[in-house]
């Protein structure tokens, strides 16, 4: 059985299996050379999570499958000054544990991110994920494009259409 949690605060046993999945990533890029070998800021990124994304309106989410820890993906608003976007949100960090990758867990946790992003009346998605074949398939599979930044960098968008109104006519 699949569920997907919120990571509610730094100090929740969620906290801590996110944290063990963000480094199983990281031992993955290193690992597969999708990284130069350093992401300035993750050591601290992982040692106060969920609080970089949580503090900046985005989440962090843990994906368990028969109560074992399977995946994790976060998002995050980026700054309101970034191309003009302030309903930008970034995904960061997917990944999910190599014995639950071919079961369909990457999708339905990008497709949760989404909704939840939506929710939270994000307009944009963007992320950067041009170095893993398999993901950036995916990601183009749901209908990402890519765009290149100001910075010369090729990063994948998609338009989010705003969450359905819950505000009852009267």
């Amino acid at each position: 059985m699949l569920r997907i949690e919120a990571v509610p605060d730094e100090a929740s046993p969620l906290a801590e299996t996110a944290r063990d999945l963000f480094r199983n990533y990281y031992d993955f890029l290193v690992s597969t050379r999708s990284c130069g070998g350093h992401l300035p800021g993750l050591d601290d990124e992982i040692a106060t999570l969920p609080i970089a994304y949580t503090s900046h309106g985005g989440e962090v989410l843990v994906a368990i499958v028969d109560d074992q820890p399977a995946a994790a993906i976060a998002y995050r608003a980026v700054a309101s000054d970034y191309q003009n976007a302030p309903h930008t949100c970034d995904i960061k960090r997917p990944f999910v544990h190599p014995s639950f990758r071919g079961q369909g867990l990457f999708r339905t946790l990008v497709a949760d991110v989404l909704a939840r992003a939506k929710a939270h009346n994000f307009t944009r998605a963007i992320l950067d994920t041009t170095t893993m074949a398999a993901a950036h398939a995916l990601y183009v599979a749901l209908g990402f494009k890519e765009y290149k930044r100001e910075d010369n960098l090729t990063y994948l968008e998609l338009t989010l259409s705003p969450a359905p109104s819950t505000k009852l006519l009267t």
